[in-house]
């Protein structure tokens, strides 16, 4: 399965934030194909996957049991509480942000963190790719997290050099998909679960291993504005 660049880069953040964090019984929140799921899983984490799309749940739940995986899909929202709750690239399709934020911090244990990932305003992405979804300022999603009780907010910044140069490329590889399939693409296709095998020979480049160098740049930017977005963790208020 093609994981993109961008992919990459921010599933690096990610694993290092929850490294970093001790987490180990997790949620992600808007799963879709669950592959992030697949690498927790290889690396001792366990939990739950939970996505609204009936679709998407299918494609996670049968990824998940091609491989083993010690997580879940549930049907509905997830209950129990967890050291970790993911939410990437999910909080710019939110009508209801603070609700969703709200019920998000409810999932967790005490001293708990949210993970979520978002990408920056002036990101430089083509309309039609990010179609529904909104893209957010630093201190937008501080005050959301703020008002929904969070704290210790650290925003970590990745994708940059490469995702940056590759944005063009990512629009017009999706404008082609679009094409494709007569201007709108289902579950099926898309992010990770997409099946046009045209593609699928640059996993040969997109890869963990090819892309070690830019995953270990990007730290040297962390701290910068300058990457396509941002991880972020927050502690949930007791």
């Amino acid at each position: 399965m093609l994981r993109p660049p961008r992919y990459l880069l921010r599933e690096s953040t990610v694993l290092r934030l929850l490294g970093e964090l001790g987490a180990r019984r997790v949620v992600e929140i808007g799963c879709g194909a669950g592959e992030i799921l697949v690498t927790l899983g290889r690396r001792g984490y366990e939990g739950v996957g939970f996505d609204p799309a009936a679709e998407a749940r299918e494609h996670a739940r049968k990824r998940l049991s091609d491989v083993g995986s010690p997580f879940v899909i549930d049907d509905d929202w997830p209950s129990g509480t967890f050291d970790a709750v993911l939410l990437l690239e999910v909080l710019g399709y939110l009508d209801e942000p603070l609700t969703v934020l709200e019920r998000c911090r409810k999932l967790l244990k005490p001293g708990g963190h949210l993970v979520l990932s978002y990408a920056r305003a002036g990101a430089g992405y083509d309309p039609k790719v990010i179609a529904g979804m909104r893209l957010l300022e630093k201190a937008e999603v501080s005050s959301l997290l703020t008002q929904s009780g969070f704290s210790d907010l650290r925003h970590v910044n990745y994708g940059f050099p490469l995702a940056n140069a590759l944005v063009g490329v990512h629009g017009a590889v999706y404008r082609l998909r679009l094409a494709r399939h007569g201007g709108a693409i289902g579950v099926g296709e898309t992010g990770l679960a997409h099946t046009w095998s045209v593609l699928k020979p640059l996993s040969v480049v997109s890869n963990r291993v090819v892309l070690a160098p830019f995953l270990a740049m990007q730290r040297l930017f962390s701290g910068t504005d300058l990457g396509n977005g941002y991880v972020v963790s927050a502690r949930a208020l007791e």
